[in-house]
């Protein structure tokens, strides 16, 4: 769950869009060394400007180490925090305060040499024993950091010297490295400010927090002690906006300067054709999906959770919500992903007749009342009466309740406080959450699943690794733990002469370490998926 593509199920929108899906697949890096050092900023750059970039949804809190709001990382993540290795566009992993990296035949060992001459943005030189503690918090018992589970495998986390670290597994796991790239347990914290974390972020980025105001904007600052050089943007306001019209209307008043994510997809005609702007339409790892609790009355029962999947009708779904951007999916899996199914996303095809004859078996001929609990996003007011109406079609009597986000955070995500929600989990490879009893949807199947995944990330083979999750994204789809709708494309739009921009959504990051305002491109950075 988090924020808010992949070829969309109506015909691709042509040459009309800019910089248009990105093809490359997002592969575990199991290599023994690390790719292509990270460039610097955009090279050639205008001088700097001021950038204003609009967005749907404000961070609730500024700490990406203890929130699962994917608001958090879209402005702080690789902006103001970096990781040793973090995802570029493409989905690839790609060495940043590690200069490269380094796995031991076993996979339990991951040698890190890290990067020379980083300084923390208050002047506080970055070191080995820096990523140490970092680390170290991440995995600690009294983590509060989202997704600590994910570093369940490290053992133990040592700096034998001054540029040298080194990770040790207790068993091997084949999304380690990824999970440090993709995740905020990755971000390099400077223990002599972390106690400030909530109020006054301190990373190594190109750019320092300078100041919110809450639910209006976020402003940061070039990073002056930038590692890669001073950036070409002298200031970057996030500005929220809670009308689609308005966060339009504004960028082609000229008050903004990029809209990260089309609020409403449809929006897209508004500016195709028009050379005062670009359109980057690429991919996501989201997963738009009707969230099941499995645990609530009748919704415990498998034939109840089929009939829902079965109600939705997930292409009518696409088409209203994102005007077509994106891919139908039937399970926690999304085209671009190793373990990929496409056959798995029609298991679930639209089918009334069916949908009323499993409520028939379950004990339910006549259905039952739930409640559908709806977060501020548009997909999801969107989705939200028609989910409605389709499950009235088959006897279930869906009422909506519209909660504002940090609500939903508390009372759906970390109370499971609910029946039925529309969230879009937008964590790439995130399926281990399936494997974890406590998780919000509480699945009865986790014990299975984790066995399941601790062989897959275990598996000695890159065919044995795929086949093992392949294997799981089988069973959470038999299981029918929630209703899986679609894979969301990200579409941008920004004024013409800004460059740089990330060319995909998968990274939660809206990564703006490249980007100028009539500036040129260098080739690294191109290579790695940034639109010019």
């Amino acid at each position: 769950m988090r924020r808010h593509g992949r070829t969309s199920t109506r015909a691709r929108r042509g040459g009309a869009l800019v910089a248009g899906v990105v093809a490359g697949v997002a592969l575990v890096a199991t290599g023994t060394t690390g790719g292509s050092v990270r460039g610097a900023p955009a090279a050639a750059a205008a001088p700097a400007r001021d950038l204003v970039v609009g967005s749907a949804v404000a961070p609730p809190s500024l700490d990406p180490t203890s929130n699962a709001s994917a608001a958090i990382d879209e402005v702080f993540d690789y902006n103001v925090y970096q990781h040793l290795v973090q995802l570029d566009p493409k989905g690839d992993v790609v060495p940043v305060l590690a200069t490269s990296y380094a796995i031991s035949p076993d996979g339990l060992r991951y040698s890190f040499t890290i990067r020379r001459g980083v300084r923390f943005s208050n002047g506080d030189p970055m070191t080995a024993s820096d990523v140490v503690f970092s680390l170290r918090r991440a995995a600690s018992p009294r983590s509060d950091y989202p997704y600590a589970d994910l570093l369940a495998a490290m053992a133990s986390v040592s700096s034998p010297n001054p540029r040298t670290v080194v990770v040790r597994l207790s068993r091997p796991d084949n999304q380690f490295l990824y999970s440090l790239a993709a995740y905020s347990n990755g971000v390099v914290l400077d223990p002599r400010a972390v106690g400030k974390i909530s109020t006054d972020p301190v990373g190594t980025g190109p750019y320092v927090y300078e100041s919110e105001i809450p639910g209006y904007d976020v402003v940061l600052r070039a990073n002056t002690l930038y590692w890669a050089g001073r950036p070409a943007l002298s200031q970057v306001t996030f500005r929220y906006f809670s009308s689609p019209e308005a966060e339009v209307g504004a960028l082609k008043s000229g008050a903004l300067d990029v809209i990260d994510n089309l609020p409403d997809p449809a929006d897209v005609s508004q500016f195709v054709g028009d050379k005062s702007f670009a359109v980057i339409d690429g991919p996501t790892a989201g997963k738009i999906q009707v969230t099941i609790n499995n645990s609530s009355g009748p919704l415990r029962k498998l034939k109840v959770r089929q009939a829902v999947a079965y109600a939705t009708d997930k292409k009518a779904i696409l088409e209203a919500a994102a005007a077509g951007f994106g891919t139908v999916i039937g399970s926690d899996d999304v085209p671009g992903e190793p373990w990929y199914l496409p056959s798995i996303d029609k298991t679930y095809a639209y089918n009334v007749g069916k949908a009323k004859r499993l409520l028939a078996e379950a004990g339910y001929p006549k259905g039952f009342a739930v409640t559908l609990t709806l977060p501020p996003y548009g997909y999801a007011l969107t989705a939200g009466p028609l989910v409605q109406a389709e499950l009235a079609a088959v006897g279930i009597r869906a009422t909506i309740t519209d909660i504002q986000f940090p609500l939903w955070i508390s009372r759906v995500f970390e109370h499971s406080d609910f029946q039925l929600t529309i969230i879009d989990h937008v964590e790439a490879r995130d399926i281990a959450n399936y494997a974890n009893c406590a998780y919000y949807w509480k699945y009865a199947g986790c014990t299975t699943v984790a066995r399941m995944l601790t062989a897959a990330e275990e598996a000695t083979t890159r065919s044995g690794e795929i086949a093992g999750f392949r294997a799981i994204v089988e069973k959470i789809n038999a299981d029918a733990v929630n209703d899986w709708l679609y894979n969301p494309d990200q579409v941008t739009v920004a004024a013409s002469d800004v460059v740089g921009l990330p060319d995909s959504g998968i990274a939660e990051s809206f990564d703006l370490s490249h980007v100028s305002i009539g500036g040129h491109l260098s080739a690294t950075a191109k290579a790695e998926g940034y639109a010019s």
